[in-house]
């Protein structure tokens, strides 16, 4: 039988969901801190994909139906941040992208809504992250405590990352938010935590307390287009 689901308010036509989209484009551009800049012009090329997708209207909608009685997923500015937050986390695989990441349920939602349309999301991983490359989901198992305690070390490393290259939202990022789960890279040898951040910043992040050893991997920094397999490209000044 169809769905009958009478929704909490209308669903936003396709004319109203484009401002949403502007707005997303907007905050994401604004989020980044400017203490740093990008020092790679083909880093820069995948951040400017991920901003720019035609995926996201679709994903609005998709949250909406997925939601018809929450008040949040009918508030446009609400709908702007899940998208610009979700962007982030993409960005953190172009920029961080040798470690593994963990997000929130707040936030899984609107990664939900993209993977529902399956054809789009993968595409949307082979141009962004690179051939082949697809960003896989890991739900959390919670009858086990030691994943559950893995993924939370994973989140606090995705929230400490984060703090130091964008503007946090702490409704899709706080401390106090439940973990929802993860992803698979092919690469990864089980959980992996607290591997050196490579970042493609300039000034160094300085995400560990060791100078030196920040300046080390300044030095000897992979970039990551693919999420996954590491590259070494030159910088660009």
């Amino acid at each position: 039988m169809l769905d009958t689901t009478k929704p909490l308010r209308k669903y936003l036509t396709d004319k109203e969901i484009s401002p949403v989209v502007e707005l997303s484009k907007r905050q994401f551009n604004e989020s980044r801190k400017k203490s740093y800049k990008i020092v790679n012009d083909k880093i820069q090329t995948a951040l400017n994909l991920i901003n720019d997708s035609d995926d996201y209207a679709k994903i609005i909608w998709r949250v909406q139906q997925e939601h018809p009685k929450e008040e949040q997923y009918f508030e446009k500015e609400y709908l702007a941040r899940g998208l610009t937050n979700l962007k982030i986390f993409y960005a953190l695989e172009i920029i961080d992208g040798r470690n593994l990441h963990s997000l929130s349920k707040t936030l899984d939602v609107f990664w939900h809504a993209h993977q529902n349309f399956s054809f789009e999301y993968m595409h949307f991983c082979n141009k962004v992250f690179g051939a082949n490359q697809y960003l896989h989901h890991l739900p959390t198992d919670k009858r086990d405590r030691s994943i559950q305690e893995a993924m939370e070390r994973r989140y606090d490393y995705t929230r400490k990352v984060l703090d130091k290259v964008f503007s946090v939202d702490a409704k899709f990022w706080g401390q106090d938010v439940i973990i929802c789960c993860s992803y698979e890279a092919t690469t990864a040898d089980g959980f992996v935590f607290w591997k050196p951040a490579l970042m493609a910043m300039e000034p160094p992040c300085g995400l560990y307390p060791d100078k030196w050893l920040n300046e080390e991997l300044r030095k000897t920094t992979n970039f990551v287009l693919d999420g996954f397999a590491s590259h070494q490209f030159s910088e660009v000044h």
